[in-house]
């Protein structure tokens, strides 16, 4: 089994936004997640194979809807577990058209495993936690996830990493769907937002802010460039580096984003209380800090 993770900073960049801290904290579950089942394996194939042990046989395509991924890439996930033996495709007695997938005995084995794995990255994302935090933790986030349809798996749902993916999910899927007329992303805003507090500032600032790599933070702030919303000029002090600043067009974007965040923000609060959001905030912010 592979070791856990290096312990992550404090998030500096959005903290006082629930959906930011549930970004952070999910990818923390699933580095931890990752590194307990090894590199060969995906989160995501657990997640499957626990669908099709609790549901039974269904089609690929009812798996990808029910799992929220693309079918393009079910193909490919569903192609792989098949070729380990843990998926068979049988003909679909209700429509002899298609195919249905069901988990075969070496594909139970293999998720018994792997549920003892993900047991271990648990164990490691909470580490910080007391028992009874972990239980507030788990009960605010079924709270964010009632009523919107979220995923239901039951041999995961006492998994705070499980949950946290869902309602970093969730609140994913609310701020596309409100930053969408505004022409921006959630991770644009994450640009354009960390940028208006810190700029101006370096390339590998703004990564460390947003916690991504620096060539990833260099694609985000070129697409950002070529929008009209950000600016790169060289460090007076040191000519290797760049300044990046917002541009007039970028502080109007960011001021209407801005407006977009505080009222998802405000969603939550109606949705936990405001002692139940602050809580959950405290307590997403100890499991990054770990």
């Amino acid at each position: 089994m592979a070791g856990p993770p290096a312990p992550g900073g404090t998030p500096t960049g959005l903290p006082r936004l629930t959906g930011y801290l549930l970004r952070r904290a999910y990818v923390r579950a699933a580095d931890c997640a990752q590194a307990c089942i090894g590199e060969d394996m995906h989160v995501r194939d657990v997640v499957h194979l626990a669908l099709l042990a609790e549901r039974g046989a269904m089609s690929q395509r009812q798996l990808a809807d029910i799992s929220h991924v693309n079918p393009t890439i079910m193909v490919k996930l569903v192609d792989s577990l098949e070729e380990r033996g843990w998926v068979a495709r049988e003909r679909n007695p209700d429509d002899r058209r298609s195919y249905a997938l069901r988990l075969t005995e070496l594909g139970e084995k293999a998720l018994s495993t792997l549920r003892h794995e993900l047991d271990d990255g648990e164990r490691i994302l909470t580490r910080a936690l007391s028992g009874r935090q972990r239980d507030r933790l788990r009960h605010h986030l079924r709270v964010l996830l009632q009523g919107e349809g979220s995923l239901v798996i039951e041999s995961l749902a006492a998994h705070n990493g499980f949950l946290i993916a869902q309602a970093h999910r969730q609140l994913y899927g609310w701020a596309v769907d409100a930053l969408a007329p505004l022409g921006l992303n959630p991770r644009d805003f994450g640009v354009l937002a960390t940028l208006g507090r810190d700029q101006p500032c370096s390339q590998s600032h703004l990564a460390q802010q947003l916690g991504v790599s620096p060539p990833a933070a260099l694609a985000f702030v070129e697409e950002l460039e070529e929008a009209g919303l950000v600016r790169r000029e060289r460090n007076a002090g040191d000519r290797r580096c760049y300044d990046l600043t917002l541009t007039p067009a970028g502080k109007r974007r960011l001021a209407a984003a801005l407006k977009v965040a505080a009222a998802i923000q405000a969603r939550v609060v109606d949705r936990l209380g405001p002692h139940g959001d602050a809580e959950l905030q405290r307590l997403l912010t100890k499991v990054i800090s770990w």
